[in-house]
């Protein structure tokens, strides 16, 4: 099956095989020593970086996420990661919970980031393999903090996913909504469906607008969209167009979408506070 969520979305989606599109580097995961064996040499691109108003972002061809990349964008991931799981009241929406707790699956969160999200799935199903991706190793937890079912691997997925087709049970992904241009989305979940298995699931987590603005968070969204788009070619509210991935893909059923609406403000309390937080901040 495969399913996909949005941040105030969730979509989830059944999956029926065959005619999966483009090859894969072939990599070898030990999840109990916490390394990524590739068989080809995945270079790495986290040496090139620019400054810009002293915070630090990915200057790489082909990259095109717009936020920073430093301690202080850490700090914002890991505050969303908490307030979705508050929010949401679980790490996933997707029916897969007999699935991980039975064993032997094998999860991908690609965008891991430093790994809150897939450390926390680790613990809670320690007989299932877990392994997060993103093009910025520098934020990686440490081996010895890590479970012994979780693994992490530096790699561009605009490049491709470096598994074999058919590898995962379940694959995530969460505020993304920086990183990719549209061309680069649609070509990721043909992707993400090339690596899933038969009967597996899909769940894709972003936000969408905020809703009743006033002039000042206005004016800052409209800066931010009109910038993201004529520097990069991003679409930061491409959480409207996901479904329409999900429903081109012919392997994908049962799609599902889930909405749920965050406060923000002092307003109502302190979830809205600190949400509010993290938009500034972001």
């Amino acid at each position: 099956m495969k399913s996909y969520n949005t941040q105030d979305f969730s979509f989830i989606s059944d999956n029926s095989k065959d005619n999966r599109k483009h090859s894969s580097t072939s990599i070898k995961v030990d999840a109990t020593n916490n390394k990524v064996e590739d068989k080809n040499e995945v270079i790495s691109l986290l040496d090139k970086f620019k400054k810009i108003d002293g915070r630090d972002f990915f200057d790489i061809e082909d990259l095109n996420y717009v936020l920073p990349s430093d301690k202080l964008e850490a700090e914002r991931a890991n505050l969303s990661y908490i307030l979705r799981k508050h929010l949401w009241r679980s790490n996933y929406s997707s029916p897969i919970t007999e699935m991980l707790e039975k064993g032997g699956a094998k999860i991908l969160d690609i965008g891991c980031g430093s790994g809150d999200w897939i450390i926390d799935m680790a613990i809670e199903y320690p007989s299932s393999t877990f392994i997060g991706i993103d093009v910025d190793s520098s934020f990686f937890p440490p081996i010895d903090k890590c479970p012994p079912n979780v693994c992490f691997l530096t790699c561009n997925v605009t490049y491709g996913i470096p598994f074999p087709k058919e590898t995962f049970d379940f694959v995530f992904m969460s505020m993304m909504f920086a990183a990719f241009t549209e061309p680069q989305w649609s070509d990721l979940f043909e992707d993400i469906v090339r690596v899933l298995k038969y009967d597996g699931w899909v769940e894709s987590l972003e936000p969408t607008y905020i809703q009743n603005m006033g002039k000042v968070t206005k004016w800052i969204d409209d800066a931010f969209v009109k910038a993201s788009m004529k520097e990069r070619g991003v679409n930061v509210h491409i959480c409207d167009m996901i479904s329409k991935f999900f429903e081109l893909n012919v392997e994908l059923t049962n799609i599902q979408c889930i909405r749920l609406e965050c406060p923000m403000g002092d307003w109502c309390g302190c979830f809205g506070k600190y949400f509010f937080i993290f938009i500034v901040i972001e």
